[in-house]
C-alpha cells in the first residue's frame, strides 16, 4: 500500500491527500500488504487477477436473494422470503459461503505474508461492486434498497471469513501465525466487509452522499440534512481562519496538504479534502466559542443531538463517516492498480502471464501465483578486495571502503527499478523480475550495470577507492523464495540453476582451472591476451573457455530476450560479431561485442559471452528503437 501511493503522483483524489501519516491514521500501522512491486506506473495490466467464475455466479444470486428478502419484508409478502430465513441450507448465501470458504482456504495456505489474502478482497470487491451496480441498473429495481442490502452482505463475507480461518488455524496450527505474521494488519479486509461503499459504489470518488445517505441505509447514522448543516458551519470557519491567517490553521494545512499550493486552500475542491481530514476538523472543532456555538445553536442539529444521546454521539456519527468515504477512496484508487481477467485475456495470455509471475489466479486448490519465472540477475564482485584485506588493512578500513561503494549502488538500482537481493561480502546481487515486474527487465539491467561501471569510474578518478568491479548480466527462469525470519520479517530471495550461471559469470580467472587469480591481473593484459599479443581489455574469453572480467559480462540468453525488446543492429566493428542499438533514456549507443564462448565447471554447456559497452562517438538512433515500451 505504501509504494502504490509513494508511486502515483498521478492520482488525483477527491477526499484524501494520499499520505502515508493519512494512510496510517485509516488503516493502521504497518499498512497492509499488497503485492505491491508490480503496482508500477505505466504498466498496462498492473495487478492481474483471474477469480473464480462461480463466486461472481454465487454473489449475483447473493444480490439477488438480499434484494428479493428486503422487498418482501417492506410489502410483506408473504409468499417471499423473510430475512429471517434467507440464509439457511442451501440458499444463496449458504451457497456463497460454501463457494467462498475454500478460495480463503487456499489462499491462507499459499500467502507467506504475499499480501495474497488482501488482493483478493480488493479484487473481489471491486468485481462485486460492479455486480451490485448492474443489478440496480435493471428496470424496476428499488435503487434505495441498494443500501439496506449491505448488513446481510457483510454477515454471509464474515461467516465465510471466520469459517477459513478458524478451519486453517485448527489443521494446521500455527501456520497461520506463521503465513500472516504476527503483524498482519485486518483493516483493509474490515474496510471491505464494513464500510458499505467498497462494495456499493464502482467509483467512490464520484460518490453522492445525497444518495448514501437515507433514512434505511443502517450503517452511516447521520443523515444528508445533517451532514450538510456540520459541513457548512465547518466550511465557513475553515474560510474564516484563512482570511485572518490562523498561524496553526495554515501550519496545520502546509503540513498535511503538499500537494494543494496555499493560494488554492479556499477553493471549493480542496476545500472538500481539507474538511475531509480529521486532524483539521478536530482543531476547527476545537473552537468551542466560534464553531462550537454555532454548531449548538442550530436548530436541525439542536433536535438531532437530543434525539441522540447527545452532541458527541452526533459529532462521532459525523467523524465515522468521514473516515469510512476517505478509506473507501483510498480502496478504490488502489482497486484502479487491480484488472480482473475476462474475456479480452485469452487462454494463451493468461497462461503467459501466470508463466511470468504476472497474474494471480484465486481459485480452490490452486497455485495462486507462480515463483518460478524469467529474472534477470546482475552479480557485481569488486576486485583486488581479498589481496587488500590480506594486507594488513583493518576491519574498519575494509568496511569503510566498502560503505564508498554500496551506498551509492543503491540509489542507482532503485532508480533502474531494480531490487537488492543481498550483499555478499566484497560484492551485491541485484534481481529485475523478482519483486517488481516490468516489461524492460532486461534493459533495466544493462543500463544498471553500465551506471554501476561510471560511478566505479568516478570513485576511482576522486581518489575514494582503487577497487575494480566485475560484472555480470544473466537472464533465466528461477525460482523466487520467501523465508520466513521472526514473526515480523521475511527473507525474499532467488534461487536456481539460473541464479548460480549468473554468479559463475562475475568471477573471473580464478574459477577456472587456469592457474591465474584475477586478482593478479587487474589493470594489465590478462594472461591469455598477454601471450597472444593483444591489447588489454576488461572482459575477454581465451582459448580453453576461461572467462576474464573486470568490466561487464552478458549472456547470450539476456542478448536474446533484449533482442525482442530493440531493435538491434550488428556491431560492424567488432570481428567475432555483436550488436548495437540506441538507447533513449542514455541517449547514447549501446554495444554488445561477442568475445567467445565461456565454459564453467558444473555447467553442461559453454555460454556465448558478450562485453557491455557504450559508443564513444556521437549517438545515432535507430529507427523505431526501441521496439515495446
Amino acid at each position: 500500500m505504501r509504494t502504490f501511493f509513494e508511486s502515483r503522483a498521478d492520482l488525483a483524489p477527491r477526499f484524501i491527500e494520499g499520505t502515508v501519516q493519512e494512510l496510517e491514521e485509516l488503516f493502521g500501522s504497518p499498512l497492509p500488504e499488497l503485492p505491491e512491486g508490480q503496482l508500477v506506473p505505466g504498466q498496462s495490466d498492473g495487478l492481474l487477477v483471474e477469480l473464480h467464475p462461480s463466486l461472481r455466479n454465487a454473489f449475483r444470486e447473493l444480490v439477488d436473494a438480499a434484494y428479493r428478502a428486503l422487498a418482501a419484508q417492506r410489502t410483506k409478502d408473504a409468499g417471499l422470503a423473510a430475512p429471517g430465513s434467507w440464509g439457511g441450507t442451501g440458499s444463496p448465501a449458504s451457497r456463497f459461503e460454501e463457494t467462498l470458504d475454500p478460495i480463503l482456504t487456499t489462499i491462507l495456505e499459499r500467502e507467506r505474508r504475499l499480501g495474497l489474502l488482501n488482493l483478493f478482497w480488493l479484487a473481489h470487491s471491486k468485481d462485486a461492486a460492479e455486480v451490485i451496480q448492474e443489478f440496480f441498473s435493471q428496470p424496476g429495481i428499488k435503487i434505495d434498497l441498494k443500501y439496506q442490502i449491505h448488513p446481510l452482505l457483510q454477515g454471509s463475507y464474515r461467516n465465510a471469513h471466520a469459517r477459513s480461518w478458524t478451519r486453517f488455524k485448527t489443521r494446521r496450527g500455527d501456520r497461520l501465525r506463521s503465513n500472516l505474521g504476527s503483524r498482519f494488519n485486518t483493516r483493509l479486509i474490515e474496510c471491505l466487509m464494513d464500510d458499505q461503499l467498497p462494495l456499493t459504489e464502482v467509483s467512490p470518488a464520484r460518490l453522492n452522499l445525497a444518495q448514501v445517505l437515507v433514512e434505511q441505509n443502517k450503517r452511516f447514522r447521520v443523515s444528508v440534512r445533517e451532514f450538510k448543516e456540520i459541513h457548512a458551519a465547518c466550511r465557513e470557519r475553515l474560510r474564516e481562519g484563512l482570511q485572518r491567517k490562523d498561524v496553526r490553521l495554515m501550519e496545520l494545512l502546509r503540513r498535511n496538504f503538499p500537494s494543494i499550493r496555499p493560494e488554492l486552500y479556499d477553493d471549493e475542491k480542496s476545500a472538500t479534502r481539507i474538511l475531509f481530514n480529521s486532524r483539521v476538523l478536530m482543531y476547527l472543532l476545537a473552537d468551542f466559542g466560534g464553531l462550537g456555538m454555532k454548531l449548538l445553536g442550530n436548530p436541525i442539529l439542536k433536535a438531532e443531538a437530543g434525539a441522540r444521546r447527545g452532541w458527541s454521539e452526533l459529532l462521532m456519527d459525523y467523524l465515522d463517516l468521514l473516515q469510512a468515504v476517505k478509506r473507501s477512496e483510498a480502496v478504490d484508487l488502489i482497486r484502479q492498480a487491480v484488472t480482473i481477467a475476462g474475456q479480452e485475456h485469452t487462454e494463451a495470455q493468461r497462461r503467459e502471464r501466470f508463466e511470468e509471475g504476472r497474474l494471480y489466479r484465486f481459485l480452490p486448490d490452486s497455485q495462486v501465483v507462480s515463483l518460478a519465472r524469467k529474472i534477470t540477475v546482475i552479480f557485481a564482485d569488486l576486485r583486488g578486495f581479498t589481496r587488500t584485506s590480506e594486507g594488513g588493512v583493518s576491519e574498519r578500513e575494509l568496511t569503510h571502503h566498502l560503505y564508498e561503494v554500496f551506498d551509492p549502488l543503491a540509489s542507482i538500482v532503485e532508480k533502474h527499478r531494480g531490487k537488492i537481493d543481498k550483499f555478499t561480502g566484497d560484492g551485491v546481487m541485484i534481481t529485475f523480475g523478482a519483486a517488481r515486474l516490468t516489461r524492460q527487465d532486461e534493459l533495466n539491467a544493462l543500463r544498471t550495470a553500465l551506471a554501476l561501471q561510471e560511478m566505479m569510474r568516478a570513485l576511482r578518478a576522486a581518489g575514494r577507492t582503487h577497487f575494480e568491479m566485475g560484472i555480470s548480466v544473466h537472464t533465466g527462469r528461477a525460482q523466487v523464495a520467501h523465508f520466513i525470519v521472526d514473526d515480523h520479517s521475511m527473507d525474499h530471495t532467488v534461487i536456481g540453476r539460473n541464479v548460480n550461471i549468473a554468479g559463475r559469470l562475475s568471477g573471473s580467472g580464478k574459477t577456472q582451472a587456469s592457474g591465474f587469480d584475477d586478482e593478479d591481473w587487474i589493470g594489465t593484459p590478462s594472461p591469455a591476451v598477454e601471450k597472444a599479443g593483444m591489447p588489454a581489455r576488461d572482459v575477454w574469453v581465451d582459448e580453453a573457455g576461461t572467462l576474464y572480467n573486470t568490466g561487464i559480462v552478458v549472456s547470450q540468453d539476456t542478448v536474446e530476450e533484449l533482442l525482442k525488446l530493440v531493435d538491434c543492429r550488428p556491431l560492424a566493428e567488432a570481428g567475432g560479431g555483436g550488436h548495437q542499438f540506441f538507447d533513449e533514456q542514455l541517449q547514447r549507443n549501446v554495444l554488445l561485442e561477442y568475445v567467445g564462448d565461456a565454459k564453467f565447471k558444473g555447467v553442461g554447456r559453454s555460454i556465448a559471452i558478450y562485453r557491455l559497452g557504450l559508443e564513444d562517438k556521437q549517438p545515432t538512433p535507430s529507427p523505431g528503437s526501441p521496439r515495446r515500451p
